[in-house]
C-alpha cells in the first residue's frame, strides 16, 4: 500500500510538471530543456524508490528462507509428537518451499538479515 501511494504521488507530480512545461509559453528549445529536466528528475526518483523496494524485498526474502529452515529443523528434531503422516506432509511442504526459494535466488548466503540492514 505504501509503495502504491508513493508511486501515485511520483507519477502525479511528474505528470503535473510535464503538463506545466508543455502549456507554458516558452520557446521550443526552452520547453524541451525543461521537459528533459523533469523527465530526468522523475527517472531518478523512480530509480531510488525501486532500489529501496528491491532492498526491502531482498531482506524479507532472506528472512523467510531462514525462518523456513529453522521451522524445518525444529519439526525434524521435535516432530515425534506429531502424527507421522502430518509430520511428513509438513516437511514435504517445507522442502518444496525451500526449493522454490532457492530457484528464485541461487547462491544466496545464509545470513541473518537483521545484521545486513
Amino acid at each position: 500500500m505504501k509503495s502504491e501511494s508513493l508511486f501515485g504521488f511520483i507519477a502525479g507530480a511528474t505528470l503535473g510538471a510535464l503538463a506545466g512545461i508543455l502549456f507554458a509559453p516558452d520557446k521550443g528549445e526552452e520547453t524541451r530543456r525543461k521537459f528533459m529536466e523533469a523527465a530526468s528528475e522523475g527517472y531518478d526518483e523512480a530509480k531510488e524508490e525501486l532500489g529501496e523496494l528491491a532492498h526491502d524485498a531482498s531482506v524479507r526474502y532472506r528472512y523467510a528462507r531462514i525462518e523456513a529452515k529453522k521451522l524445518k529443523k525444529t519439526l525434524q528434531e521435535q516432530g515425534g509428537e506429531l502424527k507421522e503422516e502430518a509430520r511428513k506432509a509438513i516437511l514435504a511442504q517445507l522442502e518444496r518451499l525451500e526449493a522454490a526459494l532457492s530457484k528464485e535466488e541461487p547462491g544466496l548466503e545464509e545470513t541473518d538479515p537483521a545484521r545486513e540492514a
